[in-house]
């Protein structure tokens, strides 16, 4: 429908500029139709975990921005609205943007893809302090073998899940500034979109505790595996972050509560109290 509107008389006519704008009016239009008429329940619940294995353990992780997220998007036609005040009154301003972020194909919303927690994850499980030999061992146990590993590749015990953020993304700007001198480039402002901080969503992780090996020892390995991803969860989300421009500090999330953290089976919650710290420096102090 997009590229056959793109194509009609009335846009032959107009400049390219024009033509864009238009495509990118007439795109955000019909997204806005079919998020009106989506249901979203993408995701696993408990009772889904009946069907599976023992010992597969899902977490679910409600989560408040607390600095800006952003991502890259190959996609085309995105338009940005925002209001500016000229001489007194409010206008209503559009362009087309030229950072989008990701965006769903069929509903139009801001979202993370699974692929990008996933890396974002292994990035935080490289750092977590932990016997060096021994981590390589559970980080592959974890997230599968390397994409250069061709001879028997093993597959990941941890699955991820889209996140939608169900507010639009708004517009900022950036300035990059020279390694050495911290001054702006010649490159000058660059426009992008983000989620801003307050802006929150959800984040669904599941753990599967196959491909098993010969000396798979289930308690102990099991309990090595949560312990090691609750470490690397607490890196992401706090120091890390899980965004593009992650090195500038984007990507990082307000310190969770108990109540923003759901895990299936209750009885291995213990084992990532570390994810709400505030929680448990308060019973510290108060011992």
């Amino acid at each position: 429908m997009i590229h056959d509107y793109y194509l009609s008389p009335k846009m032959l006519v107009q400049n390219i500029d024009d033509q864009i704008s238009e495509v990118g009016k007439k795109k955000k239009e019909i997204m806005g139709k079919l998020n009106d008429h989506q249901d979203y329940n993408f995701y696993p619940t408990n009772s889904d975990l009946k069907n599976l294995p023992q010992n597969s353990t899902l977490l679910k992780i409600s989560f408040t921005l607390k600095k800006p997220y952003t991502s890259k998007d190959e996609g085309e036609f995105n338009l940005l609205e925002w209001k500016e005040k000229e001489k007194g009154r409010e206008v209503k301003k559009q362009k087309i943007i030229e950072n989008p972020i990701v965006r769903d194909k069929f509903t139009g919303l801001p979202m993370m893809k699974p692929t990008t927690w996933k890396g974002h994850l292994r990035f935080a499980a490289e750092r977590v302090e932990w016997e060096k030999e021994e981590k390589k061992i559970i980080i592959k146990r974890l997230f599968g073998s390397e994409p250069e590993e061709k001879d028997n590749p093993l597959k990941g015990r941890l699955y991820f899940f889209p996140t939608f953020f169900n507010e639009d993304a708004e517009k900022d700007v950036i300035t990059p500034l020279k390694r050495d001198t911290r001054t702006p480039t010649k490159r000058g402002p660059i426009s992008l979109e983000v989620m801003k901080p307050g802006k929150k969503g959800d984040f669904h992780l599941l753990y599967f505790p196959y491909p098993r090996g010969d000396e798979f020892k289930e308690e102990e390995e099991i309990k090595k595996d949560l312990t090691f991803l609750a470490k690397a969860l607490e890196l992401m989300f706090y120091t890390y972050g899980f965004s593009a421009k992650k090195t500038s500090g984007f990507g990082v999330i307000e310190y969770l509560l108990e109540a923003n953290i759901d895990i299936y089976p209750e009885k291995r919650k213990k084992i990532f109290s570390n994810l709400y710290p505030k929680a448990n420096n308060n019973v510290n102090h108060g011992a």
